[in-house]
């Protein structure tokens, strides 16, 4: 199943994690951004998920917050790591999609207790108040975890998710 895999702030597609996604017959898209330097990301993103025909999506902090965009916008299941739903800077995407309800049912969300980075309450709040305007999420919290997320509860949370998919019948995931 092609995954677009997006990095967070002043990070990069880490080789370690592409691996673990392999390893689960996911076939990774994985652009290296510089969220700091480059206008219309969302939009670079959003035509990499089409052209290369992504049908899961994986983000970390503000890859988080992007990948929930385009999880709603293309109506894709998405692995959220820590996403920054707080995020004010413009400068990722030049056009903010306009999501007027939930195309996507299957979102899963993990938030790290300890973040420093990423108020998890304030995201936590975030998703419960998006489930009372009909959009469907799987939060969970891990207390061990800050805003880094190690290699082990990496790939830990994306047998969640990709177990969760199979569950209910998502098709494109691999047995």
């Amino acid at each position: 199943m092609k995954t677009l895999y997006i990095h967070g702030l002043d990070s990069y597609p880490r080789p370690e994690k592409l691996e673990i996604l392999k390893k689960h017959k996911l076939d990774p898209v994985a652009l290296h951004l510089n969220y700091r330097e480059t206008l219309g990301i969302y939009e670079t993103l959003k035509d990499a998920a089409i052209h290369k025909d992504v049908k899961f999506i994986i983000g970390s902090s503000v890859g988080g917050y992007l990948a929930f965009l385009l999880s709603n916008d293309l109506g894709l299941p998405c692995l959220l790591f820590n996403p920054a739903m707080d995020t004010k800077d413009h400068l990722f995407y030049s056009v903010m999609p306009e999501i007027k309800e939930s195309s996507c049912n299957y979102r899963f969300v993990v938030l790290g207790e300890k973040d420093k980075t990423v108020d998890p309450q304030f995201t936590r709040t975030t998703f419960e108040n998006l489930e009372k305007e009909g959009f469907e999420n799987r939060v969970i919290t891990c207390e061990w975890l800050g805003h880094q997320i190690d290699l082990t509860t990496f790939e830990g949370m994306l047998n969640w998710a990709l177990g969760s998919l199979k569950v209910r019948g998502c098709p494109n995931v691999p047995k």
